[in-house]
């Protein structure tokens, strides 16, 4: 019988607090619209946040050595030629032993001296497989002169414009690639330029050589090394799943076990990466504090203004024996019904925004005058809008709480209203 009466209490009440929506259909409308904008634009921002951050990170990692990369434990503070993996071919057996679910990826990368008979120039060239290294999807249409380098081109090398205007070079010319070695000696090789590409960052067009790893390792062979070893500066790997990059760094480091060999995450080997993003965080975040902050207000005067409106009500109510408990979880379903809308009501405004930006993207290359380079990568000209299940979960219980949260003061300011006060009203 309780159960009935309570069942029958609760149903009146959310009928009452239905109607009571409705009875200033442009108020609430008015209310949902100011939510919806807000939590779209909120929507916007943390999608193109995340996918700009996505963006980034993925370049970074192309351009870089891999989720994972196994290298000299020294290298990372002290880059220098004489710094590598003297076991090459032991390691790359280990590895491919494990099944990993990715691409292994070796790698010989060397601080060298690029001259020709008008200039000479400092850079770093980078030994790579030419045919499933990342390097090639990322540069090959890059390529504006000549072509890509095959895996028969032991002496040929890919160069970046800046680089092919400062050394007064074309298609065909030779290089001499000249390396110091740790006994102060030097080792020179001569290359010849197959392509030349254009990124558009500086960084790249003006420092990066491109070549064959069999062109690179006589460099470290020349420090002391057995060639049939096959010695690397690193082992990039490139996990398919990104997210299983720890339980996969504790397998390597349980499989390879050399005093000199550290196993890095890219985070490790681009912290100035990971405190941009936290700080771009922050910052976003901030703002979308603030936008909140704002719809709360709008929320918090509309309902209590509604409050106000209804005071005669209200001391009717109580007049007529309703309990400040009743009162109270009317007006609480009033709020609770908003809140729903306000998250369906947002979720069309902001899940059309994220649809439409999602499938055609935003150019953002004649949006920043700086270009698109930050913290050592690159993001893309033009970003399309990500959101993840947890990002969606996220959003919609901030904004439902919000608006359940902003209607409390409102509701208990009405319970406190003393019906006498209230007629006289």
């Amino acid at each position: 019988m309780i159960n009935n009466n309570f069942k029958i209490t609760v149903f009146t009440l959310l009928r009452l607090a239905w109607r009571n929506l409705w009875r200033h259909k442009r108020r609430t409308f008015i209310t949902l619209c100011s939510i919806a904008i807000g939590f779209g634009l909120t929507v916007l921002s943390i999608g193109l946040q995340d996918s700009g951050h996505h963006s980034m990170i993925k370049n970074a990692i192309n351009m870089g050595d891999g989720h994972l990369t196994i290298q000299h434990k020294d290298f990372a503070n002290s880059p220098a030629n004489h710094l590598f993996i003297s076991d090459g071919k032991n390691i790359l057996n280990q590895l491919n032993e494990l099944n990993i679910p990715g691409k292994i990826i070796p790698r010989v990368s060397l601080q060298i001296l690029a001259s020709t008979a008008n200039n000479a120039i400092g850079a770093g060239i980078q030994g790579i497989n030419v045919d499933i290294d990342p390097y090639r999807k990322l540069l090959i249409d890059k390529v504006q002169q000549g072509d890509w380098l095959e895996k028969s081109d032991m002496r040929g090398v890919l160069i970046g414009s800046s680089m092919a205007r400062k050394l007064k070079v074309k298609i065909g010319s030779k290089i001499v690639f000249t390396s110091v070695l740790k006994n102060g000696n030097t080792e020179a090789q001569l290359g010849k330029v197959k392509g030349i590409f254009n990124t558009g960052l500086e960084e790249l067009d003006s420092f990066l050589i491109i070549s064959n790893i069999n062109f690179t390792q006589p460099f470290l062979v020349a420090e002391g090394n057995h060639s049939l070893s096959q010695p690397l500066s690193k082992v990039a790997i490139f996990l398919d799943d990104e997210y299983s990059q720890k339980e996969w760094k504790k397998v390597f480091e349980s499989t390879i076990k050399q005093d000199n060999i550290a196993i890095l995450e890219w985070q490790d080997i681009m912290p100035q990466l990971v405190q941009y993003i936290v700080l771009d965080d922050v910052s976003a975040y901030v703002m979308q504090v603030f936008i909140l902050l704002v719809i709360l207000f709008g929320i918090i005067n509309t309902i209590l203004m509604s409050v106000l409106e209804r005071t005669r009500e209200f001391g009717l109510l109580r007049a007529l024996g309703m309990q400040k408990h009743y009162l109270l979880a009317l007006l609480i379903l009033e709020t609770f019904l908003l809140s729903i809308l306000a998250v369906l009501f947002g979720w069309i405004i902001g899940g059309s925004i994220h649809w439409y930006v999602a499938s055609f993207g935003i150019d953002f290359s004649g949006m920043i005058p700086e270009g698109t380079t930050f913290a050592g990568t690159f993001m893309d000209p033009i970003i399309y809008s990500e959101l993840s299940m947890n990002r969606v979960i996220q959003l919609t219980t901030i904004v439902f709480l919000a608006t359940l949260l902003s209607g409390i003061y409102p509701a208990i300011k009405a319970t406190r209203i003393t019906p006498i006060e209230a007629l006289r009203t």
